[in-house]
């Protein structure tokens, strides 16, 4: 697999988003919002759900600059849900750094994230300068619409789940496709509708990045338990402590012991590494591990099959065998 670094195709992507979406935040006040904002965005990220908004508008031979506004849009979206979920979560550390509401008070990190959800809306309004026909725009709006609702479903599910501890495999990929699958699926279809695809074939890029979306959390769970630290930017196995859902998780549960459920359980409460470790070890115990990245790499096959299958007038073979690439990257990649 190519490491980011070897993504050249990345970087203009990366470029065009870097240098335009600053222009959102200038010269804005007050400071209790923007500074919060602009800290987070500052960190970094790897700014892939734009850059797969923008290829998917070249992928059907549309300019990037034409899906710029939405591209922007779905990733100040993104870091909304990120300030928000911490929140809920407890979480401590965000890209390496303390999390807004560790660094600033909830109250002040809670508005930051309303800020940039307003933001994002703020930013898809430029579509209507983009597009010579209103159907475009309206369309991305309505896809972008059912994004946010599906997300915070996922996210409802998530909190269901710390307070019932039960949840059923199907309920889980039901899960990982609204609260990660939703935004992946959302800047692909939103990209090729920006460069000018019929509906319906927009809509079939969208399912395969769904499938990778699914792929790419199921893949980020996992970095949760085996990765770097440093590089990872969260405390490794912070989702066990959190009581997040997982199919690792899941998985487990259906197959352990009651004494290793109540060693499962009692690790739900505190961050304590002892009680993490042993946990990982349930989880190798029942090959929960191997068995989600068996289904990690099954739901990364089938997005990859339906990207090489997409059809619609105007493909960019080149950009096709790019965003085959960076399906596989997203899922792909160590840490």
């Amino acid at each position: 697999m190519k490491s980011e670094a070897e993504l050249e195709f990345l970087k203009k992507y990366v470029k065009a988003f870097n240098k335009a979406y600053s222009g959102y935040l200038r010269k804005r006040k007050p400071t209790l919002l923007y500074e919060p904002i602009k800290d987070l965005l500052s960190r970094g990220g790897k700014r892939l759900r734009p850059a797969l908004c923008m290829m998917s508008c070249e992928l059907v031979g549309g300019d990037l600059e034409r899906a710029l506004p939405t591209a922007i849009c779905l990733e100040l979206f993104h870091n909304f849900s990120l300030v928000h979920d911490d929140i809920q979560d407890g979480s401590v550390l965000r890209r390496g750094q303390p999390t807004l509401h560790v660094k600033y008070g909830i109250p002040a990190a809670l508005n930051a994230g309303d800020g940039l959800y307003s933001l994002a809306y703020k930013a898809l309004l430029q579509n209507k300068e983009r597009f010579s026909s209103m159907e475009t725009a309206w369309r991305i709006l309505e896809v972008f619409t059912e994004m946010s609702l599906k997300l915070v479903e996922g996210q409802a599910m998530d909190l269901e789940f710390k307070e019932r501890k039960e949840m059923s495999e199907p309920q889980l990929i039901e899960h990982l496709k609204k609260k990660t699958g939703a935004l992946f699926s959302a800047s692909a279809e939103c990209g090729a509708l920006a460069g000018g695809a019929a509906f319906e074939n927009a809509r079939k890029l969208g399912r395969c990045w769904e499938a990778v979306g699914i792929a790419f959390q199921i893949r980020d769970d996992l970095l949760n338990l085996t990765g770097n630290e440093e590089k990872y930017g969260k405390r490794i196995g912070e989702d066990i402590s959190e009581g997040k859902p997982t199919l690792m998780l899941v998985h487990c549960l259906g197959r352990c012991t009651e004494e290793d459920k109540k060693k499962i359980y009692a690790a739900m409460s505190e961050y304590d590494k002892k009680k993490i470790k042993a946990v990982i070890r349930i989880f190798e115990k029942y090959g929960s591990l191997e068995y989600a990245e068996r289904r990690a790499r099954e739901f990364l096959e089938r997005g990859v099959r339906g990207i090489k299958r997409f059809k619609a007038d105007g493909v960019n073979e080149e950009m096709r065998e790019n965003m085959v690439q960076l399906a596989r990257y997203f899922v792909e990649r160590e840490l």
